[in-house]
């Protein structure tokens, strides 16, 4: 026999597509992987700031910030040529000229911190109203609150059903601007000095969360990492100034906007769904809460029975009431679904969520199909001052987006069967829906 040469299998690394190796196509798909895929929902939105001309439209909460970019950008000329043509838009004139007087260089002007602050300014107590009753009692909550004078009335109305608490769910201020703490301190002292503001803050407990535009900029997500952007403890920490929650998340070490308290024996969680979100814009399992505040809400929820444990979210986890969005938890579906696995694994009856984001208010009762578990009712109010609205949803259970509103909550632990009641209250001080859950009717099969 001649000298037969056994053939080696071909490598089927080395076959090729045109001119292209497998081997190398694969690389290339790793390299991309690595660039794009492993950072897909590694990295934080990039910002998209608003302050720029306000005046054409309903948009007076911006004219003030647009002014104030202006002279931080030194364009100091330009500002005040800004402030006398909108001076007649409703907005603060006090505001008008403590800017003008900064943007001229007057001696003494506000130098974007407390102590050179111009008008007093009523900052958040939750030490307020501790020997109230907690067997039967009332909470306000909402967000959308941008900076609008002709609406500021709503604090008042807020005030006049003596609330034991107000919870704020984000959007609370409309900053749009993470990387410039001068913008950020000028919303809250503005909102701070607001007489509306100031007669409820001195009498009515205020906890409150973030959403996007207290945070980042519209629709934003911080990423996973701690200090990445560098922007996202500055803040944190300018957050914290404004309000006095019981705690910010793990601190310094993990920073964020969670934590939760108690009113008697109704349990309150109030989620951070912007500091550790993730992008939604692509398939996978993107996280909205990040891993360490997954593991605090578990243990939360785990805690000795309350008669009704409230989430409170930035972004509602009904489904499908920002169609076509993953902003919310939507773009989180299955993070959301492992939330109510985990209710119903561990019999954790009594949950209701509040939710904020929508500029309107409304109700849903979602059947989470997770077997076991009872349905999850939502109460839903975004649109404490805004001007701008959201269309009504059709599967909700009623809404509504004509005037401004809140939601008032009545917890009444006192009868046999407990209940919490939710209403939809309006600007002007009309209820126009309410809707009143047992305690009965959330309980684990």
């Amino acid at each position: 026999m001649g000298d037969e040469r056994v053939k080696a299998a071909p490598d089927p690394m080395q076959t090729t597509f045109g001119k292209f190796p497998l081997r190398r196509i694969i690389s290339l798909l790793a390299l991309l992987t690595c660039l794009g895929g492993g950072q897909l929902h590694g990295q934080a939105s990039k910002p998209r700031v608003n302050n720029e001309r306000p005046e054409k439209g309903k948009q007076s909460k911006r004219i003030h910030p647009h002014a104030l970019k202006l002279i931080l950008q030194g364009k100091n000329k330009e500002a005040i040529s800004y402030l006398g043509s909108t001076a007649s838009k409703g907005v603060n004139p006090g505001h008008t000229k403590m800017l003008l007087e900064l943007a001229e260089g007057k001696p003494g002007a506000w130098k974007f911190d407390a102590k050179s602050w111009p008008w007093e300014r009523t900052l958040p107590s939750t030490s307020l109203k501790k020997d109230a009753p907690v067997d039967k009692f009332t909470i306000a909550f909402g967000g959308g609150a941008g900076y609008v004078p002709a609406n500021e009335r709503v604090w008042d109305r807020i005030g006049e059903i003596d609330p034991r608490a107000l919870l704020l769910l984000g959007d609370n201020v409309y900053i749009d601007d993470p990387e410039s703490p001068e913008m950020q301190r000028f919303h809250y002292f503005r909102r701070q000095s607001q007489p509306e503001w100031r007669k409820l803050a001195a009498k009515v407990p205020i906890y409150a969360i973030w959403d996007d535009h207290d945070f980042t900029t519209n629709d934003g997500w911080g990423g996973p990492a701690v200090d990445k952007p560098a922007w996202k403890r500055e803040v944190w920490r300018i957050f914290k100034e404004n309000y006095d929650n019981p705690y910010y998340g793990g601190g310094e070490e993990q920073p964020g906007c969670w934590f939760d308290f108690e009113i008697g024996k109704v349990r309150f969680i109030m989620i951070d769904g912007r500091y550790y979100r993730e992008s939604p814009k692509e398939g996978g399992d993107p996280s909205m809460l990040g891993p360490a505040q997954m593991r605090w809400l578990k243990s939360v929820l785990s805690k000795k029975p309350a008669t009704f444990t409230v989430i409170c979210s930035n972004v509602p986890l009904a489904p499908k009431v920002k169609p076509g969005s993953k902003d919310t938890w939507d773009g989180y579906s299955r993070e959301r679904s492992r939330i109510y696995e985990y209710i119903a694994s561990q019999k954790i009856p009594g949950v209701i969520v509040l939710s904020a984001d929508r500029h309107r208010s409304d109700a849903y009762r979602t059947d989470t199909e997770i077997k076991g578990m009872y349905p999850v009712y939502e109460f839903s109010s975004s649109r404490l001052t805004n001007q701008h609205v959201h269309p009504l949803i059709k599967s909700s259970l009623f809404g509504y987006n004509e005037k401004q509103s809140f939601g008032r909550v009545d917890f009444d632990l006192e009868a046999d069967d407990p209940s919490v009641t939710y209403t939809i209250v309006s600007i002007d001080g009309k209820e126009i829906h309410s809707l009143k859950v047992k305690r009965s009717e959330l309980e684990l099969n």
